[in-house]
């Protein structure tokens, strides 16, 4: 698939499924209103606490986007920041193309209730935190076009229910970890343009929801997987730029 064309199908799945996920969380936020309870208070407080440690990490912020982020209002009013409508707990994240440079704190695993993060084309560095396993609800994870580094963190196998997993265009190293076998939920995985090495995992083929499979772009030998024809569901596929030997008949990926 020639460069242009692979950008523009991606390009269309992003617009397309990303779409999809922001009505599912948005819909998650007009749940029927609970009675408040102490341990909802304390939730609330949590959530705050760890948006302010997430605030204190951002040393660059060209559009003022955390100058929102004080006491001022509730934090569910923060720019970015979406929450359920009764118990005012996190649901999405959403501080996409804002240019911001920092790093994600370890704390935001106790942001049990959310369901997006959508960090996508900013300055973020350092190693993406194992904490984000915690967050067992999370169905959508974009922290493509950063500057992450170190491994991918083997603990996101946790987080079950994703269906997007993004992490394109970063500086990710070692290989795909075999625990990430337990999501077999995903839609969409995208770990193009980074500098991941070893093989090409089999067991991606028993993602059978899997539609845009993105991977190129780094350092994997071998070859490609038969396995990989078993998912009939495929719209989207791309493994150039690596270092693959031996043939692989396409038609197995039609």
């Amino acid at each position: 698939m020639e460069h242009s064309s692979s950008t523009q199908t991606k390009l269309l799945v992003f617009i397309h499924f990303y779409g999809l996920i922001l009505l599912c969380m948005s819909a998650a936020g007009l749940e029927a209103a609970t009675p408040p309870s102490s341990s909802t208070a304390l939730g609330n407080e949590t959530d705050r606490m760890v948006l302010l440690d997430f605030k204190k990490r951002i040393v660059d912020d060209p559009f003022l986007i955390m100058s929102s982020w004080n006491d001022s209002v509730h934090f569910c009013s923060w720019v970015g920041v979406t929450c359920n409508n009764s118990t005012k707990r996190v649901l999405t994240m959403e501080l996409q193309s804002q240019k911001l440079v920092g790093s994600i704190p370890p704390s935001i695993g106790n942001l049990t209730y959310l369901t997006g993060i959508n960090l996508r084309k900013n300055n973020f560095r350092g190693e993406i935190p194992q904490e984000l396993g915690r967050l067992q609800s999370l169905q959508h994870l974009n922290l493509s076009v950063n500057s992450f580094s170190g491994k991918i963190p083997t603990n996101i196998s946790h987080c079950t229910e994703l269906r997007v997993l993004d992490l394109y265009s970063n500086t990710l190293i070692g290989p795909i970890p075999d625990q990430l076998s337990s999501l077999l939920d995903l839609n969409i995985l995208w770990f193009d343009t980074n500098n991941l090495t070893g093989t090409i995992p089999s067991w991606i083929g028993n993602f059978s929801s899997l539609y845009s499979l993105y991977i190129g772009g780094n350092n994997f030998q071998g070859s490609i997987p038969n396995e990989l024809g078993h998912l009939t569901g495929l719209q989207a596929f791309s493994v150039a730029e690596n270092n693959l030997s031996g043939k692989t008949s396409l038609s197995q990926f039609a």
